[in-house]
């Protein structure tokens, strides 16, 4: 009986314990709720909207990206985001778009939250269409401008960017952006509606700064010069560097002392010889002034007188009616070779040119380099001997320049030297040492004969050009170079010249600009001038401008020795001749002072347009047009304008 009692209480025990635990599985949780949320990082306060998902709103410049939930789910529930595990207060996520929460109940059951922060709406950026120029500051209620005094701030078209969804409105309107016009002459309020029905205004507030004086200029100081027995000058006075912060100025004076002389922008007056000093007085609209002065000198030309007390009368009016040219409205255009060269080949022929063939004339200076008389054979020596009396029968000037070859290796250039001899070879004439004087004066006598009884005519001699580069020997790689060696050489060269020759003017042409630390000295020098190539035209300018001044101080005539377009000249800058070099000198007005320009060659040795540095008869038409356009303008003089000029006499 005992034990039939323990085995029923044993049976009841199991049931109770099975029927127990079956109970517990069928009361499972299934709640999946999303109680409350939040973001540690702001204080802002979400909300359910119908759906149950929750909301809130941030700062418009507020970060969303990386933000650390905190929220309260139902008990024994889960939050996930897909399938990663969310804890309150530990998961950073990117709430810049709306993030999905996943609330898994004990039982399994899910639920999905979408939480979203919307950034407050705002307008993002604002500008006035026709004040392209002017900077809006938006803050948080305002956008404010600054324009110039007397803006016409009537009728302004606004160019906007508002939070997406959101609409902006003047008086109940809604504005488009680069389409509605609104008066700004006072305060402008924008009313910003968000997509919830939330508004925000904006007041537009654009505000006239005080009426600036204008700022005058009157330009640089200049000396003009005239010739001998001019008693007075025409002059252009400039005050279109004048401005003015509103807009144009209203009236221009220009005065000397109480007395207004003349009124413009660029008036033209005629002042005496003497100096000038000139004040320019600029007004705007509401009677503000400014004033500039300007000084101008006005003074004679001096009297030139070659370096060569022995010199020709016809040597001596040569450089007379230089610098005559070289101060009057016109300057002479030049060509190295101009007949003789032509590209692919030498030039017989020596009735036209190249640039004849172009523009109907040849040059008004010819260039001749002793090099290809002296290092070619005798058919090129005297093609070229012919060429310079061809030129000065029809009255054009004839300049030399001489690319000497070295007494060893016989190289122009220190790249293609190898002789140490040759690479001291101007230190070596300056000392008279490894008997290179005797080679070099050698090699002068021949020049010399050429000139006083092949030619019997004066020539402007350019000596040893570029001395300031390192790619000739007398140049700055040169042994021992240093700038008064070079000042050395180049005034032995004179003396050895002067003495055997009165038909020589001596010219002087470093590299670029003037560097005068090569100057040999105004006992040694009757022209001035450099070698450029590929220049611009306000850099050309202002070194022409610095030229002119330096001919000026030391009573030399100034020229631009040497010039051209290298690169391409016919494909890349077949107006150089009117849009660079015309161009510049006509900026530099009165303030230029040049006798001439001189192209280089077109070479024999090459055959493709682009080695060209002034069209042929086969360039193109356009290049040919404007190099004509070129010589038919009035300042340029070409042969025939030349010879008028009767250089000689």
């Amino acid at each position: 009986m005992r034990q039939l009692y323990k085995q029923v209480i044993g049976a009841l025990l199991i049931l109770i314990t099975v029927v127990a635990c079956s109970k517990e599985e069928d009361t499972k949780s299934n709640l999946s709720e999303l109680n409350s949320f939040s973001v540690q990082e702001l204080m802002i306060t979400f909300q359910q909207d119908a759906e149950g998902n929750w909301y809130s709103k941030a700062s418009e410049d507020d970060d969303l990206s990386d933000l650390t939930a905190e929220f309260d789910i139902s008990p024994l529930a889960m939050m996930f985001i897909g399938n990663t595990p969310q804890t309150s207060g530990y998961n950073k996520n990117n709430f810049n778009n709306p993030v999905t929460y996943t609330v898994r109940a004990e039982d399994g059951t899910k639920t999905n939250y979408t939480v979203s922060i919307f950034k407050e709406a705002s307008i993002a950026s604002f500008s006035i269409k026709e004040l392209s120029d002017v900077e809006f500051i938006i803050t948080s209620n305002d956008i404010t401008a600054t324009v110039i005094n007397g803006t016409d701030l009537s009728a302004l078209t606004a160019i906007f960017e508002v939070t997406e969804g959101a609409k902006l409105y003047v008086d109940g309107a809604e504005q488009v952006s680069g389409t509605t016009v609104n008066n700004f002459a006072t305060p402008l309020v924008y009313k910003l509606i968000e997509t919830d029905g939330a508004e925000k205004d904006y007041t537009v507030t654009i505000t006239e700064a005080d009426n600036q004086a204008p700022i005058a200029d009157a330009g640089e100081d200049k000396t003009i010069l005239v010739n001998q027995g001019q008693s007075n000058a025409n002059v252009q006075l400039d005050g279109s560097g004048s401005s003015d912060a509103e807009g144009s100025i209203a009236t221009y004076e220009w005065k000397k002392g109480s007395t207004l002389i003349a009124s413009g922008v660029k008036p033209e007056i005629t002042l005496g010889i003497g100096l000038h000093e000139i004040e320019l007085m600029v007004s705007d609209g509401q009677g503000a002034t400014g004033s500039d002065g300007v000084t101008i000198m006005v003074q004679e030309a001096g009297v030139y007188t070659p370096i060569d007390g022995d010199a020709t009368q016809a040597t001596k009016n040569l450089l007379t009616n230089m610098g005559a040219m070289a101060i009057s409205e016109n300057f002479a255009f030049g060509q190295e070779f101009p007949m003789s060269f032509k590209l692919n080949g030498l030039r017989n022929d020596l009735s036209t040119s190249d640039c004849k063939e172009v523009s109907g004339d040849h040059p008004g200076v010819f260039g001749i380099d002793p090099h290809y008389m002296m290092y070619k054979t005798a058919e090129q020596r005297q093609l070229h001997i012919d060429e310079a009396k061809a030129a000065y029968a029809n009255g054009a000037i004839v300049t030399f320049d001489f690319h000497q070859q070295s007494k060893h290796d016989h190289k122009i250039y220190m790249s293609d030297i190898t002789s140490a001899n040759d690479k001291s070879l101007m230190y070596d004439i300056v000392n008279d040492n490894n008997e290179a004087r005797a080679w070099f004066y050698d090699e002068l006598d021949d020049i010399l004969g050429i000139i006083n009884d092949d030619l019997g005519f004066p020539v402007v001699f350019r000596l040893y050009h570029e001395m300031d580069g390192n790619w000739f020997w007398w140049g700055s790689s040169a042994t021992h170079h240093n700038a008064q060696l070079y000042i050395d050489f180049y005034r032995l060269t004179v003396e050895y010249i002067k003495e055997r020759s009165n038909q020589i003017l001596f010219a002087w042409s470093p590299n670029g600009q003037v560097h005068t630390q090569y100057y040999p000295g105004d006992s040694f020098v009757d022209v001035v001038g450099f070698d450029i190539y590929e220049p611009n035209v306000a850099d050309l300018k202002t070194k022409l401008i610095d030229l002119s001044i330096f001919a000026l101080n030391h009573n030399k005539v100034a020229i631009l020795a040497e010039t051209g377009y290298r690169n391409d000249f016919i494909n890349n800058a077949s107006g150089f001749w009117g849009d660079v070099i015309l161009e510049s000198i006509k900026q530099g007005g009165s303030e230029v002072r040049i006798a001439w320009v001189l192209s280089w060659f077109n070479a024999p040795w090459h055959a493709n347009q682009s080695d060209l540095f002034i069209p042929d008869e086969n360039s193109p038409q356009s290049a040919k047009d404007k190099f004509i356009d070129f010589k038919n303008d009035g300042k340029t003089l070409f042969m025939d304008d030349v010879k008028v000029l009767n250089m000689y006499e």
